[in-house]
Formats: C-alpha cells, sequence, structure tokens
C-alpha cells in the first residue's frame, strides 16, 4: 500500500468528487441489464442479486465523495489492522484461549478475515493509480467530460495491478459465500471491539470505527449471498471476474498505443 499522504493527495484532489462520480457510472453501466444482455451465461443471476452486488460496490468500494470523507479515517485505522495482523493478536490475547472460545477453524477465520479487509486496500491503491493517470492528462478537467473517459483512465493501468485489483475483489466475495465462515469472522470482529470499548486508554475511536468498518463490509456482503445456493455462489463469482476482466481488456484494446 502507498504512503499515506498519497491517499491523502488522492482525497483531497480537484478532480477526485467528478472522477468518483465517473467511476460510479461506469460501475452501474458494467452491471446494467443492458451490458449483462452480452452475457448469456449469467442470465440465470436474478436482479435482486445483481442490484445487491451493485449497492456494495458504490456503498463500500466506491461511495460518494461525501460518504468516502466520512470513511476515510476509519479505512486508515483498518488498513492498519490489515497490515500489522500482529494488532489483533494483542487485544485477542493467546491463541489457545481463542480457539477455545471461536472453535478449531479460528487460525483459519482470523486469515480469512484480514484477506477479505485486504481487498479495500487495494481498492484504493487501484484507485491511485486511476487518479494519478488522471493528473497526467493535459487538461483532466475537460478529460473527465469526454466520452470514454473511464475507459480510457482504466487503459493505462499495469495489467499486473488490474488483475491484483480483480483478484482481491473476487478473493472478498468468495468469503461472503461461505457463510460460516462468514458469520465466525464477524464473531471475532465483534469480540475485538468489545475488548477495546473495556480498554479506552488504549483504543481510539478511529480504531474502533476501522473494526465497526470491517464488520459492515462483512455483514452487508453476507447479505447478498444469503438466500443463494451454492450453485448461484459461484455463477455470481464467475460473473464478477468476467465482467471485471472484459472491461479492462476491452479499454487496453481501444485505447492503448502498441
Amino acid at each position: 500500500m502507498k504512503p499515506k499522504k498519497e491517499t491523502s493527495k488522492v482525497l483531497f484532489h480537484p478532480y477526485f468528487p467528478s472522477f468518483i462520480e465517473l467511476y460510479q457510472k461506469s460501475l452501474v453501466s458494467r452491471y446494467s441489464k443492458e451490458n449483462l444482455q452480452s452475457y448469456p451465461e449469467f442470465h440465470t443471476i436474478s436482479e435482486k442479486t445483481i442490484l445487491e452486488l451493485l449497492s456494495f460496490f458504490l456503498e463500500y468500494l466506491y461511495p460518494s465523495y461525501e460518504n468516502r470523507k466520512k470513511l476515510d479515517a476509519a479505512f486508515d485505522a483498518l488498513s492498519g489492522f490489515v497490515n500489522h495482523p500482529t494488532k489483533i493478536w494483542g487485544i485477542l490475547g493467546n491463541l489457545a484461549m481463542s480457539i477455545f472460545r471461536f472453535g478449531k477453524h479460528f487460525p483459519m477465520a482470523l486469515k480469512a478475515g484480514v484477506s477479505a479487509l485486504h481487498s479495500y486496500v487495494t481498492a484504493h491503491s487501484f484507485e491511485e493509480d486511476l487518479v494519478f493517470a488522471l493528473d497526467a492528462q493535459k487538461n483532466p478537467k475537460e478529460f473527465l467530460e469526454s466520452e470514454f473517459a473511464m475507459e480510457k483512465l482504466i487503459s493505462f493501468v499495469e495489467k499486473e495491478k488490474a488483475d491484483a485489483f480483480r483478484n482481491d475483489v473476487c478473493a472478498l466475495f468468495s468469503i461472503f459465500s461461505d457463510k460460516e465462515l462468514v458469520r465466525k469472522i464477524i464473531l471475532i470482529m465483534e469480540d475485538i471491539l468489545q475488548k477495546m470499548e473495556s480498554k479506552p486508554m488504549i483504543y481510539t475511536e478511529s480504531d474502533k470505527n476501522g473494526i465497526l468498518l470491517g464488520v459492515a463490509i462483512l455483514k452487508e456482503g453476507r447479505k447478498i449471498f444469503d438466500l443463494l445456493t451454492k450453485e448461484a455462489m459461484n455463477l455470481v463469482l464467475q460473473a464478477i471476474d468476467t465482467i471485471e476482466n472484459d472491461y479492462y481488456q476491452k479499454a487496453c484494446e481501444r485505447f492503448r498505443k502498441n
């Protein structure tokens, strides 16, 4: 992850609100009925599931600018736990006691929880690359108003970074599809929050908000898969991977100069 000062630079970039609006529009287009018609293999996915998926993207990965500002302090705290999992161990205590309380799958659940939250970090790193690509344009304001602006920006991102972002997002939704694992992760994080509440002189409001954000991400993601069969879950995961990969590949084919 890039240093915090670069994240702040992106957040306060003069065209960042317009960029976020552009990205939201591209997501709505990507998961629209019209675009999904191009994928007959995904026609059995219900409209309700697609709308919930889109809502998750717009609320937790690319929220409106005002909501993004509110989430940023929580995101900074959350990324601290993601990048330094030992902070979690310091709250939970020894491994044997945690296994006794949460079951033998506790280590796997904790690892999966950290992996799930990592996609939030990756999303912001990917976003920075897009904003820096915008900065490189002669007239960023005019560029943002041009046709296919988001596709042009996406085409500037290296394939390795685009693949890493897509893989992290798919990994996040894959964890959502394991209902029992998500349930255990949420229990662990809520336990962490209780311990933080009992030690107000050690843990800040930002620390607690970071964990609250993590719980909210997991609970909202779980809702998408709650009533789906395993086959339907796998189809949703395939759809996300295919749609995001196609969007990037088509952008590169259209705008990259050989």
